[in-house]
């Protein structure tokens, strides 16, 4: 396991460059014009990705072998794309609006998270319903990461702003459940 979680480290670490350096484009122009969404959602994908690298650095005993890997591999792929397209990557000459940005990308950028999230949270649901005695027992355990799962797929379709702040309102509730979980 030590090998994947130093390729893993390589490839999170590519993506954190990515994000770091489309901000810096974004902070040094000054042909940008600010909307809260996209910036909110780079801080989002900021947060997924140190928080995935938390995740696997803690589980990082035993062996992994090759197949084990590959959903791992696919989950950083994704990673990787949604730091890529966080931020823009480059200003035209007349200037870059955030929110026509983020309304040009969410359906990109939406998917590349439920495709990541569920990739991750189908493995757990398995877990869960193997180990799980009861259905509420299930509930308790998946039911709030579901939840969040259902959120993205609506975030793919949202177009009016009081239903993507609403989102992204529930969204900023995750860093809080993953630090209550990693307390525990």
């Amino acid at each position: 396991m030590e090998q994947a979680l130093v390729f893993a480290s390589i490839v999170l670490g590519v993506a954190v460059a990515f994000e770091l350096g489309h901000l810096n484009t974004v902070l040094r122009s000054k042909m940008v014009r600010w909307h809260w969404a996209q910036p909110a959602f780079a801080l989002f994908i900021l947060l997924s990705i140190i928080a995935y690298w938390w995740a696997a650095a803690a589980n990082s005993e035993g062996s992994i072998s090759f197949a084990q890997f590959m959903p791992v591999m696919f989950q950083l792929v994704m990673l990787v794309l949604l730091a890529a397209v966080a931020l823009p990557d480059s200003i035209p000459e007349d200037g870059i609006d955030l929110a026509e940005y983020y309304l040009e990308n969410r359906k990109y950028q939406w998917l590349l998270v439920s495709l990541y999230f569920w990739s991750i949270h189908l493995g757990y649901l398995g877990h869960v319903f193997t180990t799980s005695d009861t259905a509420f027992d299930v509930l308790l355990r998946a039911g709030p990461d579901t939840v969040f799962g259902l959120l993205f797929i609506v975030m793919i379709f949202a177009k009016r702003w009081s239903v993507i702040g609403a989102g992204f309102a529930l969204i900023s509730l995750s860093p809080l459940i993953w630090a209550a979980r990693s307390l525990g």
